[in-house]
Order: structure tokens, then C-alpha cells, then sequence
């Protein structure tokens, strides 16, 4: 199947409209993907909207013709809560999740987290992470952002998790993510810090419905345990095998 390459939007633009693409789209379109005039694109402004585009001039200045709006797929339900890391880590698994189509991504304080950040400075963090998530929605065509959280408290993520679709990621756990996943198409995945949940913590949130899963006998770092339950969860939900636009 043909790739069409998606850009994002800040305003909704109208049917019949020639609009000018930011710099680093612009860059992307005519030097990395080397689109041309009459190359088909799409437009989205990554909260499920959709428009065709067709390209009019390729350059610094790239602009493209707009066509009418079309239905876009749906978003997944498959949110991640990703304990507190470097923040390095941080941007790899934003930037992964976006690539896969993870509807949200919270930030997630717990008992064995490091150096917890102050507000104002997970607001900065937060730019660059948007920033991150853009681009990688870009380069994987996904319609939709996830949506950035932070800092949630363990409990408070316990307590905004339905009964049944959450999985708390611990070596503990001999559950498999799919059993969760695959029956709803939600999941709700805690993945702790380095250190890992303490045993309060899973006994939690055994307690508070959550299903504590596995993900094998070796010890994963926190970016390889998170993005490697997206995955698992994407897939039992459906959501891998294909783009649905």
C-alpha cells in the first residue's frame, strides 16, 4: 500500500485553501520524502481530523492545496503511565508511543522514584515532549497525539483505571497483557521507574482491579518494558495490523 505522508495543522483549514507548511514540514516534505508539485499529502491537526492535500510548491516554503475533510480512523484506547526516569528515556518513549498510536501518556510519580520535578519544570519538559510526539506522528502518519500527562501520583492512577483494564508491568506478574487488551480493546500500562513498584504498590493494585502481567524472565530497563507493552498491547487489540485510514 502507498505511504501518504501526514503534516500537522494548528487550525482547522478550509476545502479549496493553498496553506504554507511550517519550516521543519516543509524541510521534511521536499528534502527527506522529496515530494513534489501534484504529490499527493494529508493534513491532520492530531486530534482525529483529516484532509487531503496535494502539493503546489515544494521548498523552504512548502505549500499545499486543501481538499475536503475526510473521516479519519479512530484512536486506540491504550494509555501508558510511565514511572518517573531519565529524561532522555522520557523522549524515547514518547516519541515510540506516538509512533504506535498510544492514545495517552502520563507521567507517573510512585514510591522508588527518583527526583520528582517541580510543576514549572515539567511544564518546560512538556514542550519539548509535544515537540517529540509531533514529529514522530509525522513520520508515522498517525491521525491522532497522544495526549501528555504529568506528574500523576501512583494512587491517582489507580484510582482513574477501570476495573479490568489496567495492567501494572512487574516481574512479579505471570499475566499476560493480552488478556486485558484483547477483550475490550483497552488497556491502561503502568510501568514503574528503574527501581521498580514496591510491594505496597502491586499489592494495590491487585486491589484495585489491575492485572500485574509479565513480560518474560529478563529484567527490562523502563523504556524497553514500556515499549514493549505498547506493543503487546496494540496488537492484542488489534491496532498493528495495519493502518485503518
Amino acid at each position: 500500500m502507498k505511504h501518504t505522508f501526514r503534516y500537522l495543522v494548528v487550525d482547522p483549514p478550509e476545502a479549496g485553501e493553498e496553506l504554507t507548511l511550517s519550516p521543519e514540514d516543509s524541510h521534511h516534505l521536499a528534502r527527506v520524502v522529496r515530494r513534489r508539485p501534484g504529490d499527493e499529502v494529508e493534513l491532520t491537526d492530531g486530534a482525529g481530523r483529516l484532509w487531503p492535500a496535494v502539493v503546489v510548491a515544494a521548498g523552504e516554503r512548502t505549500t499545499v492545496r486543501v481538499g475536503a475533510p475526510r473521516p479519519a480512523p479512530a484512536p486506540s484506547a491504550v494509555s501508558l503511565y510511565l514511572g518517573l526516569t531519565d529524561w532522555g528515556r522520557v523522549d524515547l518513549v514518547v516519541e515510540k508511543a506516538a509512533e504506535l498510536g498510544v492514545r495517552e501518556v502520563a507521567l507517573m510519580t510512585s514510591d522508588r522514584a527518583g527526583r520528582v520535578p517541580g510543576a514549572a519544570a515539567w511544564e518546560r519538559r512538556r514542550e519539548r515532549l509535544d515537540r517529540v510526539a509531533g514529529a514522530a506522528a509525522r513520520q508515522s502518519g498517525q491521525v491522532w497525539l497522544p495526549r501528555l500527562r504529568g506528574l500523576v501520583p501512583f494512587g491517582d492512577a489507580l484510582a482513574e483505571i477501570p476495573s479490568g483494564e489496567g495492567c501494572l508491568i512487574d516481574p512479579r506478574g505471570d499475566a499476560a497483557i493480552s488478556a486485558v487488551a484483547g477483550r475490550s480493546g483497552r488497556a491502561a500500562l503502568l510501568v514503574g521507574p528503574q527501581a521498580g513498584f514496591s510491594e505496597a504498590e502491586v499489592a494495590r493494585a491487585r486491589e484495585s482491579g489491575l492485572v500485574v502481567c509479565g513480560l518474560g524472565p529478563a529484567v527490562l530497563r523502563t523504556e524497553t518494558a514500556a515499549i514493549a507493552a505498547v506493543t503487546l498491547a496494540l496488537a492484542a487489540a488489534g491496532r498493528l495490523a495495519g493502518r485503518a485510514a
